[in-house]
């Protein structure tokens, strides 16, 4: 019986929903998912949400490092700002993520 119950806990567990770690495929996905791990570093007053100002400080910081940085602050807002506030929520930059395949298209 305990055999059985392992067993259902296990096979329940492996055919739920979850996250799972993130694996990025493409150099973009990288850089989206680069912003992601960033989001709370850039967000120098600490409000949630990355500005056009913040996106800009946070860019040059990598300028020189390995990656290339292909894009301008207006961009990156232009493709992750889905309420047209002027800022990114940690919530559109998830959702950004999710709409790598849809890049080309804005930047």
């Amino acid at each position: 019986m305990k055999f059985f119950n392992a067993f259902l806990i296990f096979g329940c567990a492996s055919c739920a929903d979850r996250v799972g770690p993130v694996t990025p495929q493409t150099p973009v996905e990288r850089q989206m998912l680069g912003l992601l791990e960033k989001f709370d570093r850039w967000d120098d007053n600490g409000d949630g949400e990355l500005d056009a100002e913040e996106i800009n400080e946070g860019i040059q910081s990598l300028k020189g490092k390995p990656q290339q940085v292909s894009y301008t602050a207006p961009q990156v807002i232009k493709f992750y700002d889905t309420d047209h506030s002027g800022t990114i929520s940690l919530r559109e930059a998830q959702d950004g993520y999710r709409r790598a395949s849809e890049v080309g298209e804005h930047l």
